[in-house]
Formats: C-alpha cells, structure tokens, sequence
C-alpha cells in the first residue's frame, strides 16, 4: 500500500500525461480552479480542504448546502467547494505535479481511468477507518460504478437514469389515453408519428418523438434493443452485434420518416433552450422526450401547470419485463485523489456523503431518485418528480445497464456520436457499426496494453 501522503510515491502519474490533459489549452493561470470566497470565516484550528466539484447554479448550490451542513457537524474540518469545470483534465495535471484538491466531484466513468492511473486512493485503504463504507448500503448497480478490477474507489454523490416523459395533455389533445403511455417501440412510434404537427409551410412545428431531442446520449439506445456495447469479461467492443445494430436502424428509420434534414433542424433549433422557458418539451413543441429525472426541476420552475408523467423507455418487444425494467445508469462520484494533503479528513467528509440521510437531501434537490438500497417513505412520498418512483426502479432493477468501466469510455463514447449522426443522415448502420467497433477495440486494445504496463511497474 502506498503512501498518499509522499508526493514522491507518485511516480505512476506520468509528466507525459499530466501536459496531455491541457496539450492546447490557455495558461496555466487561466486554466486553474479559483476557490470562491468561503462563505463565512473559516474556524481557526480547522483542517480545511479543497473539494473540486462540477456543479453551478441550483445543483451546485444544492451540494453548498450539504457541504454546510457537514461543517456544522464536527470541529475537525471546514469543506471549501471550488466549482472546477472539467474537473476530470484538471485532476490528472494537479495529481500529475503534486498539488491535488483533497476531494474530487467526478462522473462515474471517470472511476476507470482514475483507478488505472494510480490517480486516486482505493475505499479500501480506509477499511480499519471510522466511517468504513459497505458497498451494501447502495443499490447493487450503483455499487458496481463505484469499484473497479474488484476493489472500491469512489463514493456516490447522486445518480440518475433516463425514462420517457410524455405531456398527458397533448396526448388527450389527439385522442389517446394519457393512463397508457407507450412501453415498446412500436408503440412509441405509432403514437410519435400521429403528434407531429406542421405549420403552413410544411416546417415542424411539433414533434411526437426524435431520439435526438436532446443529443447527449447516443449511445443510450442499444440499451433498450437487448444489446450492450461492452463485454467486460473479454474487454470487448460489442456495438456490432445484432441488437446494436438494430437499435440505429431504428434510429435511421425515425429521421426518414420526417426527414433527415428536417428532424434535424428542429433539433438544432432547441440546442441551447434545454432547461429553459423554451425546452422542447416544457414548451409543448415535442410531446414526449427520454431526459433525466432533473427534467421535474425545470417544469415546475418554468412550467408548474405541464400535466406529465414518465414511464420507462420503450424497449423493442421482445425484451420488456414489467417487473425488471431496462434502462441506463450513470453517477456523479467522489473520489480522494493519490497525494491529497488531508486522506483522513477527505476520506471522513466522503463518508459523511454516504449516509442515507445526507444522500436523500441531496437527491431530492437535485430531483433524482436516491442511489442508496434503503430509501425513505418519506422521500418518494415528497418528491418533486411525480414519476420518481419510475427512476428508482431503473436504478434497482437487475437489468440496468452501466457505462462501460473503462478507461477508454470517452474516446469510445466520442466514436459513437459520428456514428449516431452518420445513420442519422441516412448511413448503413451495420456497415457504420462494425467500422466504430473495430476501431474502439483498438482504443480498447492499447489502454490494455497501458495498464498491463502499468500493472508491472513498481509502485
């Protein structure tokens, strides 16, 4: 085991990597995380640490309000929250010379490469520490983003999967029952394609449903034909297989029917209007929309009246299961970076994060369900979302699926955003397919070769 405390053990984190993380970028100056001004004086006696996290605005608020609360609960130490954009990038470079934060606010996939790059501390260092986490406190998939190759090294710090949200009102508005809202593709199209509205120039005016409204997750869809883009087992890109396939055919089969150029326009008109006055959906201009459970935050600040409910994304039919639902997982994580100044006091403030108390309040602001196996009547009985109770049952079912945990997620993930937008404008899915998952194996292949590498050097 290591020592965090002896900058000179961290001889794994290469210069190399540390200058690649902001090869193109601004200076120094420019690039590095300012602490705002501590909100209050900091007590005198406390040990103070700098926890970089992503969030601003409501959310980051929100986590200001957590991160109070736990320096108003012990005398040891005062949490300062620096909000640091790509906290990822700037990580590697403060570990890579030696000035790391003392917590790390980061995305789940970001535990692969963090754990590979000996860049942040494993939970199990701690395991004889007051506070010890037990992976059994959350629920089995949000556990399995916290670990990695067989060994913890992140906290959860909130989590969320995607559903289908339907406006109830346009749907009564054309004649459909708004208590039977679509479960499988057939069905989401069927009534997709009886809401679209044109004005008198023939332009979009209102979508039924575009699976690119927003873009932020093509990679998603998969998911809901039975396929997964990753065999961990065999370190595997997977995105050529059968259901894969399938899922961008559909995806292709949805612009065609609009029209490529079309569907796309309209979708590029709300680019920049997302969780605003003007959401596609908030506005009523798209009657159904695959968000987040965060989407209730925004309707009831801009739109309180919007009558909705969300259900599970439809899947293709042959792979529904009432009681098992499908769907994706991702988690925002903390991590104690390799080398921070204060591993105790860090690892005592993550901890603080994982009580299911302190999780709850911070889920509920953030409008998400809770990542932790027990949860409150209370919570899902006050919730924000009237549809939380649909995300829980993502996050809790046996069927979720996980960003691939690897290192090399990002580029893969990069791969599939051209392949989305090939199909999309009329490409051969399988041909597209097969081309992005030979090349992903060979990103798959060299970050083996890097660890295996890694693995082998003296630590």
């Amino acid at each position: 085991m290591t020592d965090p405390r002896h900058p000179s053990r961290l001889s794994s984190i290469t210069r190399r990597a540390a200058v690649g993380a902001i090869a193109g970028g601004a200076a120094l100056a420019a690039f590095w995380p300012r602490a705002p001004r501590s909100r209050r004086t900091i007590p005198s006696g406390r040990v103070v640490l700098r926890y970089w996290e992503k969030w601003t605005g409501p959310e980051g608020e929100a986590i200001q309000r957590v991160v109070d609360r736990y320096n108003e609960s012990q005398d040891r130490a005062w949490v300062q929250r620096v909000p640091v954009a790509d906290p990822m990038s700037k990580a590697m470079v403060a570990v890579g010379g030696g000035d790391p934060p003392d917590v790390l606010g980061l995305f789940s996939y970001n535990v692969a490469q963090f754990a590979e790059a000996r860049a942040a501390m494993s939970l199990d260092e701690f395991a004889s520490r007051p506070g010890a986490i037990d992976p059994s406190i959350y629920k089995p998939a949000v556990a399995r983003m916290l670990s990695h190759q067989g060994r913890p090294w992140a906290g959860v710090n909130t989590c969320y999967t995607l559903a289908l949200y339907c406006n109830r009102a346009i749907l009564a508005g054309i004649g459909a029952d708004p208590a039977r809202l679509p479960r499988t593709i057939g069905e989401l199209d069927a009534l997709a394609e009886r809401l679209n509205e044109r004005d008198g120039a023939g332009k979009l005016s209102r979508v039924g449903f575009l699976p690119n409204l927003p873009s932020w997750w093509p990679y998603f869809w998969p998911i809901m034909f039975g396929g997964s883009l990753y065999d961990a087992a065999r370190d595997r890109a997977t995105v050529a297989s059968d259901e894969c396939i399938r899922a961008y055919e559909w995806i292709g089969r949805c612009a065609a029917r609009i029209s490529p150029a079309a569907a796309g326009a309209f979708a590029n008109s709300y680019a920049r209007s997302f969780h605003s006055p003007e959401d596609p959906f908030i506005s009523g201009h798209a009657a159904m929309i695959v968000q987040g459970p965060w989407l209730a935050n925004f309707i009831r600040h801009y739109n309180p009246s919007l009558d909705y409910a969300a259900v599970p994304v439809p899947l293709s039919p042959d792979v529904p299961d009432p009681d098992q639902p499908r769907g994706m997982l991702e988690a925002d994580v903390l991590m104690i970076p390799r080398g921070c100044p204060h591993p105790e006091e860090s690892f005592a403030f993550l901890s603080f994060m994982q009580s299911q108390e302190v999780q709850e309040q911070l889920a509920g602001e953030h409008c998400k369900s809770s990542p932790m196996a027990r949860v409150s009547e209370a919570f899902m009985r006050t919730h924000a979302n009237r549809s939380v109770a649909v995300h829980d049952a993502i996050t809790a079912s046996p069927r979720v699926e996980v960003l691939p945990q690897t290192r090399a997620w990002k580029p893969y993930a990069d791969l599939l955003i051209g392949a989305f937008d090939e199909v999309w404008s009329g490409g051969d899915a399988a041909a597209i397919m097969t081309r992005v998952q030979s090349r992903a194996q060979a990103i798959l292949d060299r970050a083996s070769d890097l660890r295996k590498r890694r693995e082998g050097a003296p630590a």
